[in-house]
């Protein structure tokens, strides 16, 4: 409670004494690539609006509310900005039941779609998933508890503490049948203990139990605790063409989404020209596999300026996360990173047919009003974390 209500206190302190002419000296690197990012995402929803809005009352549904989300987004990332994020840290234990609550409340009255349990909702248009707030509530629960254990870490009991943190979240999202964001919960915290100084033998343990856990969890599909539309889509990874013909299997999806990428050769087949998007044979194409539809639009020239962009985003935050004069401020900017990172990965392999679908969306680019604010709070957080590196170190 002590650390909850420094917290506030310093939170306030530094709303009060923060000179807001500082917002111009933040990363303007970090800020390019991220508007950079979003202009192509948006120009690619706007491709997708011209065939998946043509049969809704607004013709450019997405493109228009993605809009509108990035402008809300904008001006989170400025608050976070503004805002030390030490203060936002002390606050962590607070974020983290908040999340939790949520979460037992998607459980208890969520809205259900698209096989699993994921949203909130008041009235016909306003809606919130949770499961994409606890990303961002575990980078500033382990940013709060790694630093007060320090080297301790390297013991076992604190090890399996951090990682309990992360279980908790992990549990509430799986019930919920979120396969996708459990996927990126693991990876997170483990580049969070490893940066923490974590042992590198422990991590590498559990590395091999994984490999080997993994095989077996395969052979054993149906004695695992998955739902239907989960089993389905780790069993079409390997053979997609079992049920091809029906439009929401994975299967068919995988099969659909080959099509698209490989059909855009080098060039692309030109903007609003994607003929296995505009043609509906790809589901989903505006949120999960939108790079499906900018390959198949772009090209291999397209889709590889997008993956360098990625790079710059992800080496310019590990940069401004290693001149951070301390711990949390390194372990936020690396978590945040790692957020945006592992979804990029993940989603980019699943279109390619190298993961097996779990329902991940695109950071940037991809249709989602939770998911961009979540990718909007990252970057105001290391954004914070540099701002506070020049003037509050």
């Amino acid at each position: 409670m002590n650390g909850t209500a420094q917290g506030l206190d310093l939170l306030d302190s530094h709303i009060r004494t923060f000179n807001y002419r500082n917002l111009m000296r933040v990363d303007w690197i970090l800020v390019i690539l991220t508007f950079t990012l979003v202009g192509i995402g948006l120009t690619t929803l706007y491709s997708a609006s011209m065939s998946a809005a043509s049969d809704l009352p607004f013709y450019l549904k997405f493109y228009v509310k993605q809009s509108a989300f990035f402008i809300l987004g904008v001006f989170v990332a400025i608050g976070i900005v503004c805002v030390d994020y030490r203060a936002l840290v002390s606050l962590a234990p607070v974020m983290f039941v908040g999340v939790i609550v949520l979460l037992v409340l998607v459980l208890a009255i969520g809205y259900t779609a698209m096989g699993g349990q994921h949203w909130l909702r008041y009235g016909q248009y306003i809606g919130l998933q949770p499961s994409e707030l606890s990303k961002i509530a575990l980078v500033y629960a382990m940013a709060w508890y790694l630093p007060r254990v320090g080297e301790r870490i390297q013991r076992l009991p604190y090890l399996m503490l951090a990682f309990a943190i992360m279980g908790v979240l992990l549990l509430l999202i799986l019930k919920q049948g979120d396969l996708g964001t459990a996927v990126v919960m693991s990876p997170i915290a483990v580049v969070m203990v490893y940066v923490a100084g974590c042992r590198k033998r422990h991590l590498l343990a559990m590395f091999l139990a994984g490999a080997i856990v993994l095989p077996l969890a395969y052979f054993n599909l149906d004695k695992l605790p998955l739902k239907e539309h989960q089993r389905k889509r780790i069993e079409s990874f390997v053979t997609p063409e079992a049920d091809p013909d029906y439009q929401l299997d994975a299967g068919y999806q995988i099969i659909q989404t080959t099509i698209a990428v490989g059909s855009g050769q080098m060039w692309g087949k030109g903007f609003g020209q994607g003929t296995q998007t505009h043609m509906k044979f790809l589901p989903e194409y505006h949120t999960d596999f939108i790079f499906a539809l900018f390959a198949e639009e772009r090209g291999f020239v397209g889709s590889i300026v997008v993956l360098v962009l990625y790079t710059l985003f992800m080496l310019r935050s590990i940069a401004l996360a290693r001149d951070c004069p301390d711990l949390a401020g390194s372990l936020l900017a690396i978590g945040c990173m790692s957020i945006i990172g592992f979804h990029v990965i993940v989603n980019i392999a699943i279109t390619l047919h190298l993961l097996p679908v779990t329902g991940l969306p695109l950071p940037f680019l991809s249709y989602g009003g939770s998911f961009l604010m979540t990718t909007m709070m990252c970057v105001g957080t290391i954004l914070s974390v540099n701002v506070r590196k020049n003037f509050f170190a």
